[in-house]
């Protein structure tokens, strides 16, 4: 008899815990998930007008694919609402825009609703650069182009109204191939020099700016080929000067008595450098003394219908890789 008391006594506590479980379950679903344990994701992070955009929203708190989310924007296609949709893609508007989103979420099981606000202003940001010391001659139209080992000026310019209208100050955040360059970020900082890669073919430089009041932000990025100087021979005329206006080739007759050739090694990191740069002439395979002025040769040919093939090695002592070689070959 007594032990039958005991299996029913047993039986009733083991129902009565069964009862009590969906209870306990019901009541650890029920813990309210708190604002800052759910992120807002915009990518990219700075958008520029007209740029394609998602936002996305994360937790490690609360399964968000079950949550009741709500996105109400600034246009009638930003609206949107479901169970799991914790994505919403969109393009951006144009400068001087505004794109605005109000998320509600209802986690699983949760009697509060946590509210977000997510602001998207569209701003651009464009980066212009030069060569600091590139060679080009004198009445060169085009661009002097870097190359390996040379010096690049990077200046940034912020576009949008509020910047134009000198509303904000600007903080500028310098990255090289991905990597922050701390010295020369900072308030105001909107230039960057470096020298560009001696292994690499592109030199990637991006600018991050963002004003003190958080009315602007912007992000650019972009790639600055390294060229291959190049030398060009002009003739020197005793009368007119250096002729710029057309480059000597293999096919021109030179029947004058006294040749003078200029050299000029484009794109050459030489400016400022002068003295670090030696010029080895050759005449027909033989080396010749530096002239006095080293990118001009003088010559006297001493028999006629023949060719006299010069060469040219330009060559920076101090650096490797900056050197650059030419020839031209002389119908006498």
């Amino acid at each position: 008899m007594k032990l039958l008391k005991m299996k029913k006594l047993l039986y009733f506590i083991f129902i009565l815990g069964i009862s009590f479980l969906p209870n306990i379950s019901k009541a650890e679903m029920q813990i309210d998930v708190q604002d800052n344990e759910i992120n807002v994701e915009t990518i990219p992070n700075n958008p520029q007008p007209y740029e394609d955009v998602t936002i996305n929203l994360t937790s490690y708190a609360t399964d968000l694919n079950k949550a009741i989310i709500t996105w109400q924007g600034t246009q009638a296609e930003q609206n949107l609402s479901g169970i799991g949709k914790t994505t919403y893609s969109f393009k951006a508007g144009a400068p001087n825009t505004t794109n605005t989103f109000d998320i509600s979420i209802t986690p699983v099981g949760s009697n509060s609703t946590i509210n977000k606000r997510v602001t998207i202003k569209p701003s651009e940001i464009e980066v212009l650069w030069e060569s600091a010391d590139s060679y080009t001659p004198p009445f060169y139209k085009g661009k002097a182009l870097p190359t390996l080992g040379g010096y690049i000026k990077a200046v940034a310019i912020p576009n949008t109204n509020t910047i134009k209208n000198g509303n904000g100050s600007i903080s500028y955040t310098w990255k090289s191939s991905d990597d922050v360059v701390q010295d020369v970020s900072g308030y105001n900082k909107n230039s960057y020099t470096f020298k560009s890669s001696m292994f690499d073919n592109v030199n990637k430089i991006t600018v991050l700016a963002s004003s003190v009041e958080g009315n602007y932000g912007a992000e650019n990025t972009i790639n600055i080929p390294n060229y291959n100087p190049k030398i060009l021979f002009y003739k020197k005329s005793p009368t007119e000067g250096i002729l710029y206006n057309h480059s000597l080739n293999d096919n021109s007759v030179y029947p004058e008595e006294e040749i003078s050739i200029v050299a000029e090694p484009y794109f050459l990191a030489i400016k400022g450098k002068e003295d670090n740069f030696d010029y080895s002439w050759e005449i027909n395979n033989n080396s010749i003394n530096t002239p006095k002025e080293k990118t001009i040769l003088t010559i006297h040919p001493e028999a006629r219908g023949g060719y006299a093939t010069i060469n040219l090695l330009v060559e920076n002592a101090k650096e490797l890789f900056q050197k650059v070689t030419g020839q031209l070959k002389l119908n006498l």
